[in-house]
């Protein structure tokens, strides 16, 4: 098995290879529904045996799966030791309907254990984690028609379905059977396939060979984790979603959130995440949630969540987001905006289901359908236009407007400003008469929809586009200036630009002033705020001072 790099400057590629010899990985296989449904049937009825202890039937009232899925959710726990998960969750998610994604969550792991794989149910789980997955940018579309991980992210993707295989033998063990017992490895094995096969749903294409080269990768991951733990400021983000989450999956596992904690999560996570126990605070919480979930059984639940999105697919505007999306160029930031935009729709509570409006706007040749300047008031989703859209920007030197991007329907328009609540930065018109049927988010459905993870998530990445043109260049000079002056304000300005442009395991142990779970739009302006302040003082390079200068303008 290969080391872990020790040159503290080297960066990790993210891959299984960090981690383990090529010989220990496998491309995970394709299996028949056939070999699928025998696999997860036959560890299912082992599993329910196993977890039928005196124990869980006294305590469950005769049930024993709460107990089991108690000891699976401890694998979601564990994954927030890492740095990059945390840090994606919190750039993609921030802290807004913690409980309604982590019981989608459950819904996708429960069904894979529990649900055909041809089944109408579990196609539609897969279909909307991929599409979560997408808009937060975790996967990208594969050339099979599938997903893909995305580069530098295999590892940490893996150690989700690491976590869970280690957190369910933790369980059987305290049931009962010793993990290197004969049948403890050899459930082990089917619980990998199950896990591993699970993942590979939503884009992991790689795995550990077997039960053997699974412990090795777990092991020098976790030595991994332990030689470089996470920052304060990224362990205090994973001490928070923690805390969100517990009361649903307290409920899930029928404990009290403190017993939940005690039982479920391995105890170097538990002391990680829950340095005090969990107090009434949350078992409050644990309550209302369970007065939310217990209205009918788990699978009866994921039928008819099912069943209600059928309807919302064929609504014409969830239609119509649904056919741009597919059609919006892949690794674009427009379809993640546009998919962003397509969740919300479907996922949206009852006070804002209401259908996005559907208009067509007659442009003439020259006509702006936004003025650099105005203020907009409304976002746009362009569906179909008769001819190219031309953005044009004037500078406060120019005398003229300088084209700047020339713009193909399907696209969004407006998402900066609206965030920013500020003039138009840019004119978009056509030079040519044009027809365009577009989808109107007006100012009051923006609040709601900035809320969503996916679209915090997209927006981000909108930032991260303009952003990532010449950072790779410079964010090295940055961190080499800041470590030569001790400014810690260049230092911090260093981390945010990393950390805007999609570096998920920059520490963000420097960054100044700056909410735990701000929004991308916050970054930003602290990163304009910081490289203002940074400016003035004075002492930095003409040329650093000029791409400073650039990368603020860029940005809206």
């Amino acid at each position: 098995m290969k080391t872990t790099p020790s040159a503290p400057h080297r960066p990790s590629r993210g891959t299984l290879d960090d981690f383990l010899a090529p010989a220990d990985i496998t491309p995970i296989p394709a299996l028949t529904d056939d070999e699928w449904n025998t696999v997860r049937q036959v560890a299912g009825r082992e599993l329910a045996w196993r977890f039928a202890t005196l124990r869980n039937l006294w305590v469950h009232r005769g049930r024993i799966v709460p107990d089991a899925f108690g000891f699976a959710w401890g694998g979601i726990y564990r994954t927030l030791l890492v740095g990059s998960i945390v840090a994606t969750s919190y750039r993609n998610e921030g802290l807004f309907r913690a409980g309604e994604r982590i019981k989608g969550t459950g819904d996708f792991f429960r069904g894979g254990f529990l649900l055909p794989r041809s089944s109408t149910e579990f196609r539609e789980i897969v279909r909307l984690v991929n599409l979560r997955h997408r808009v937060a940018g975790v996967v990208v579309p594969h050339t099979d028609g599938g997903y893909r991980v995305i580069d530098g992210y295999e590892a940490d993707y893996t150690y989700v379905a690491t976590s869970f295989v280690e957190a369910i033998r933790r369980g059987l063990e305290i049931c009962g059977l010793p993990r290197n017992s004969s049948r403890g490895r050899a459930l082990g094995e089917e619980v990998c396939t199950i896990l591993y096969q699970v993942a590979g749903f939503t884009g992991l294409r790689r795995m550990p060979r077997d039960l053997a080269a699974h412990e090795r990768f777990r092991e020098a991951y976790d030595r991994r984790l332990r030689e470089r733990p996470a920052s304060s400021r990224v362990q205090r983000m994973g001490r928070e979603i923690a805390r969100r989450i517990a009361p649903v999956t307290a409920v899930s596992a029928d404990e009290t959130v403190a017993n939940h904690v005690r039982r479920h999560l391995d105890p170097e996570t538990a002391a990680y995440l829950f340095p005090e126990l969990p107090g009434a605070e949350l078992e409050v919480e644990r309550e209302e949630w369970g007065r939310r979930l217990r209205v009918r059984s788990p699978i009866e639940a994921i039928r008819a969540r099912s069943i209600a999105r059928e309807s919302l697919w064929s609504r014409p505007d969830v239609a119509a987001l649904h056919k741009a999306y597919q059609e919006a160029t892949p690794d674009l930031t427009d379809d993640r905006l546009i998919g962003a935009i397509l969740l919300h729709a479907i996922d949206a509570p009852d006070d804002a289901a209401r259908p996005l409006e559907c208009r067509v706007v007659e442009l003439a040749a020259g006509e702006p359908l936004i003025r650099q300047g105005d203020m907009v008031g409304e976002m746009y989703v362009v569906l179909s236009a008769t001819a190219p859209l031309l953005v044009l920007h004037r500078g406060d030197a120019a005398l003229e407007p300088q084209q700047v991007a020339t713009l193909a329907a399907p696209t969004v328009l407006g998402e900066i400003g609206m965030w920013r609540g500020q003039p138009a930065v840019a004119t978009v018109l056509s030079s040519e008469a044009n027809r365009l049927e577009i989808l109107v988010i007006d100012a009051g459905r923006f609040e709601l929809l900035k809320q969503e993870p996916g679209f915090r998530a997209a927006t981000a990445a909108e930032i991260q586009r303009r952003l990532s043109l010449n950072t790779a260049l410079t964010s090295g000079r940055l961190e080499d200036a800041a470590a030569r002056s001790g400014d810690a304000r260049l230092a911090s300005i260093a981390q945010l630009l990393r950390y805007l442009t999609g570096d998920s395991h920059v520490p963000l142990d420097a960054v100044i002033g700056l909410p735990d779970d701000a929004a991308p739009v916050e970054c930003v302006d602290a990163l304009r705020r910081q490289v203002d302040e940074a400016i003035a003082g004075g002492g930095l390079p003409p040329d650093l001072v000029d791409y400073l200068q650039e990368v603020v303008s860029t940005i809206g």
